[in-house]
């Protein structure tokens, strides 16, 4: 079950985070590398992962994840990136092999190189790995491509799956792009601007789901006392449900909620009209809203009121 904690007001929500906090729900740029060839170089991919983590609160607004892909790049030389990558990813998302493949049939050879960069990602002290399957290539011209990518889609699974330093994660952007081939691709390979948006959302979502850049829960969750202008009591999860409690001093004409991304976006609202003093609650379903950092909003009449919300 996803946890719910709501947290005092961050920089996100206009007001402030204590620092252990802060610290606990960020990351700096340098802290996640993309790295691989063309895939990655030639698209906004990680552009694109840079902005979600900055809608979500977990990257810096003036600050952005690395990039070091190379277009060209065999998958020894992206190996060799990664060891020449000056600090050393805690999280690395990257790609490899697709140059190989171009004219190599190889799998073998190319799955040792893959354990060994495994290992240097061990040695260098990376976290957490996000590893692709790329989309099928499109066209008569890539069909030795074609064949070999999918020699490749079978042995990269146990390896990947099988690595436990570091923990890994894999993507398989074949669902992702199916039909869609035509909009997240112009040559038949490499990805347009909507499809490495696409493909940095289910990055994002995979990332987001497995918790993958580790975000630390504040040890004490969130508890505003019964002092005016404060309403917020505290929350409780259950039958798949947020149950966000309050206290009003006075009878309102209604109450409204709502839970948005830190740019602003609603995820979810609810409203309850003619509401008496005393305690009340609202509902929001889980469902509605995905893993991350949300800004919680609060008016009732005249008093308006923001937290930060934390959804794992």
């Amino acid at each position: 079950m996803r946890k719910f904690l709501v947290l005092l007001s961050a920089v996100v929500c206009g007001s402030f985070f204590p620092a252990s906090v802060v610290q606990a729900l960020t990351i700096k740029g340098t802290d996640c590398v993309c790295n691989g060839e063309s895939f990655f170089q030639a698209s906004n991919i990680c552009s694109e992962l840079s902005r979600l983590a900055k809608a979500d609160g977990i990257l810096a607004s003036n600050d952005k994840f690395k990039q070091i892909a190379v277009s060209g790049a065999p998958l020894a030389s992206i190996v060799n990136f990664y060891k020449n990558c000056n600090p050393k990813p805690t999280y690395l998302i990257s790609d490899g092999a697709g140059i190989d493949l171009m004219t190599s049939s190889n799998i073998s050879g190319l799955s040792n190189t893959l354990r060994q960069y495994l290992e240097e990602m061990k040695k260098g002290g990376t976290k957490r790995l996000l590893w692709m399957i790329y989309p099928d290539p499109q066209g008569a011209s890539w069909a030795t491509l074609k064949r070999n990518q999918d020699l490749w889609a079978q042995a990269v699974p146990p390896i990947i799956n099988g690595c436990k330093d570091p923990k890994t994660l894999l993507v398989d952007l074949r669902p992702v792009w199916a039909g869609h081939y035509s909009q997240y691709t112009s040559d038949g390979i490499h990805a347009t601007s909507a499809g490495g948006t696409a493909t940095a959302q289910a990055f994002w979502k995979a990332m987001m789901d497995s918790n993958f850049f580790d975000l630390a829960t504040p040890v004490q969750p969130y508890t505003i006392v019964k002092t005016a202008p404060s309403v917020l009591m505290g929350q409780t999860v259950s039958n798949n449900s947020i149950f966000l409690s309050l206290f009003l001093a006075q009878p309102t004409a209604g109450i409204a909620m709502r839970i948005t991304t830190v740019s602003g976006k609603t995820v979810a609202a609810a409203t309850k009209q003619e509401q008496l003093a005393g305690h009340q609650t609202i509902k929001f379903p889980l469902s509605a809203i995905a893993p991350g950092v949300y800004c919680l909003e609060v008016r009732t009449g005249q008093l308006s009121e923001s937290a930060s919300l934390l959804v794992r």
